[in-house]
């Protein structure tokens, strides 16, 4: 084989092989669940949870334990769970959260009984004036009390804005 033709066979297939990396790694952080995005839906989401066992299988907001006591209107005692980009993003102190990142919170009342689940999802595009977060809310057996963008979860975590509209924690 002529050494020119040889030179740029090995240019092309390297081309390939980084072009295919690039692409990869591009997909990998922008993904939720298994290489493809979640869709911004409630039962879309609620599937995804459900499926990823968030409550037995993600870790917990750091520094924070099952049962704290939490602000109304969310409950009397909080567990607040984060799926792998959002952790990173917490730990790393990011001050902003990727596209991708889940945040899920079973909400309780004085009892301890599981009185709903609230959920924040960044979604790139979704929502740029409000940080780009999904909202939704969902009875213990899935049923959707709210989601998209709720007007009663923008207004109240705005007060955070500077802090990704999260309150559990500082993220810088």
């Amino acid at each position: 084989m002529n050494k020119k033709v040889f030179v740029f066979l090995l240019c092309l297939i390297v081309i390939f092989v980084f072009s295919g990396i690039i692409l990869a790694q591009g997909k990998k952080g922008k993904a939720a669940a298994g290489g493809k995005a979640v869709p911004a839906t409630g039962a879309a989401v609620w599937d995804y949870l459900k499926k990823e066992g968030y409550s037995t299988k993600w870790k917990m907001w750091p520094k924070t334990t099952e049962m704290y006591p939490g602000p109304e209107p969310h409950g009397a005692f909080l567990t607040t769970y984060v799926n792998d980009p959002a952790l990173k993003a917490i730990t790393g102190k990011r001050g902003k959260f990727p596209d991708g990142a889940i945040i899920a919170q079973d909400n309780y009342s004085k009892n301890k009984k599981l009185k709903f689940i609230s959920v924040m999802y960044k979604v790139k595009g979704y929502n740029a004036q409000d940080g780009d977060w999904f909202w939704a809310q969902y009875k213990p057996d899935g049923r959707i009390e709210s989601e998209g963008k709720v007007d009663e979860c923008i207004k109240c975590h705005a007060a955070q804005k500077s802090n990704d509209y999260v309150y559990t924690s500082k993220l810088k």
